[in-house]
């Protein structure tokens, strides 16, 4: 694909993997729809991005944001080509412990947002015959993570979402990546100790490069699944 004049939408652009991708797209001269729940942060990044940048601020939890990225996207730029459903949230405690309510919100941001973003997002990438679906997952979905249960299931179901809507576009030109963090150098989930051995984890200008390099590939290939880990992971 070549990444010059085309147009995605990035969810949870405003810090972390989302924006590191923000960015990198915005370097191949990509068109941006950036979305997330802090409008103020969302609107400080389209100013440093520069370029053809939309912002839609809200949560992809809601069936009315959701369409209203791909539809911004369409009426703006004409198209819409990649999509990288990277928002998410996380909770750390034991399960019995929980909240039902907390459990939901996770899976709202986490399940629900993806499925509806991507079911926004297909009839049109089917119109064009082509596009790209991506979905930030991780590691924890596909290894138990204790005292992150909810979140741990988040993923798994992600990657579950992700494959099987891979077989039912591929036919249409449609591909879908799955991108699988490990540990990651980000506001999110990482405890003291472990950011005092910064300097080993995954940076999330690396996942950025990641999935550029996987969205040049020709049209014809498709990267399905991608695991990025540190070399030599915090102790």
């Amino acid at each position: 694909m070549d990444l010059k004049g085309a147009a995605a939408v990035v969810t949870g652009a405003g810090k972390g993997i989302g924006r590191a991708i923000a960015e990198a797209l915005a370097r191949e001269g990509t068109r941006l729809v950036i979305n997330g729940r802090d409008a103020a942060r969302l609107q400080e990044a389209a100013r440093a991005l520069g370029g053809d940048v939309e912002v839609v601020a809200g949560d992809v939890g809601d069936e009315t944001v959701a369409a209203r990225l791909v539809e911004t996207a369409v009426s703006r730029f004409g198209r819409l080509d990649v999509v990288v459903n990277n928002a998410g949230i996380g909770h750390h405690g034991r399960l019995e412990d929980m909240d039902p309510a907390e459990f939901d919100r996770v899976y709202r941001t986490n399940v629900r947002g993806p499925f509806l973003v991507m079911k926004a997002a297909v009839p049109v990438m089917r119109r064009q015959k082509s596009g790209t679906l991506v979905s930030l997952a991780s590691l924890a979905g596909r290894n138990p993570v204790p005292m992150r249960a909810a979140y741990a299931a988040t993923k798994w179901a992600m990657i579950g979402l992700s494959r099987s809507v891979l077989q039912e576009v591929r036919k249409d030109g449609i591909r879908v990546i799955i991108l699988e963090p490990g540990s990651t150098l980000t506001e999110f989930g990482h405890d003291p100790a472990k950011m005092a051995q910064a300097e080993k984890l995954v940076r999330p200008e690396d996942v950025a490069s990641v999935l550029v390099a996987s969205l040049k590939l020709p049209d014809r290939a498709t990267v399905s699944e991608i695991e990025i880990r540190p070399t030599d992971p915090p102790a």
